[in-house]
């Protein structure tokens, strides 16, 4: 059998804002391929790949964040998970209409007056979307708190 090993030398040469992107690239396709065989094959239209899907979207999401940032400012200080925080640093370090970015993971607290929003915030201490959707439990006894789903065709759109 012909052994073919892919290595990591085709990264050297890029810039470090150029391997967040190439990274987020392949999160993003990966989790397309995943929903694809979700659409395709009902048997695999399940909430552990549904999960896993969100999981790869939003660390793909987060590594572009990171990418343009640091395409801006090298010692840009963001090793961190919570891409609200990213996408509010994207957005003061392009501030250009068209570099606008509709992110697509954020909250969304509907109705809700700024000092509602904080103690909400406060009292929730909402982890990390990569944490949400890496594990099935907050804790292996406790539930995460909020509703979670995934439009399978939606997301292509």
């Amino acid at each position: 059998m012909n052994y073919k090993m892919v290595v990591d030398s085709d990264l050297l040469n890029l810039s470090i804002p150029e391997r967040y992107f190439a990274y987020a690239e392949a999160y993003g396709n990966a989790a397309r391929a995943l929903t694809r065989q979700m659409i395709s094959n009902s048997e695999q239209s399940n909430w552990p790949n549904a999960a896993v899907v969100l999981m790869l979207s939003v660390h793909a999401v987060e590594l572009f964040l990171k990418g343009a940032i640091f395409s801006k400012d090298a010692e840009a200080k963001v090793n961190h998970h919570d891409i609200d925080e990213l996408a509010k640093l994207y957005s003061k370090e392009f501030p250009d209409e068209k570099c606008a970015f509709n992110m697509p993971f954020k909250t969304e607290y509907l109705g809700m007056s700024e000092a509602e929003i904080e103690a909400i915030k406060q009292q929730l201490k909402s982890p990390a979307s990569s944490i949400l959707y890496r594990y099935p439990t907050a804790s292996g006894k406790e539930e995460w708190k909020g509703v979670y789903g995934l439009s399978q065709t939606l997301f292509f759109q």
